[in-house]
């Protein structure tokens, strides 16, 4: 697991974004990634495209006139998420 991959989920996890409480992925990913080179922010993009697919919840929301994306952590697959954080 990448480092800046490793910062978001634990943000999820500390914030308890779990579930039904949800946060923009857009603001969350600038935020955490802001710093990295062009190389390490590709590098990102590649493992938080698979991370997502398998232990995202994403679920569009409509603020305002614009719809953004919105994620929390699946809490069926928070073992193996944990699991993951603890072998890094």
């Amino acid at each position: 697991m990448n480092k800046s991959l490793k910062v978001v989920v634990m943000f999820l996890i500390n914030k308890h974004y779990i579930g039904g409480k949800h946060f923009p992925e857009h603001k969350l990913i600038v935020l955490k990634t802001k710093y990295l080179r062009s190389d390490e922010l590709k590098q990102f993009k590649k493992e938080y495209k698979c991370f997502r697919r398998d232990f995202l919840l994403c679920l569009k929301k409509r603020i305002g006139k614009s719809d953004s994306i919105h994620i929390s952590l699946n809490p069926r697959r928070l073992k193996e998420i944990f699991k993951l954080i603890e072998n890094e």
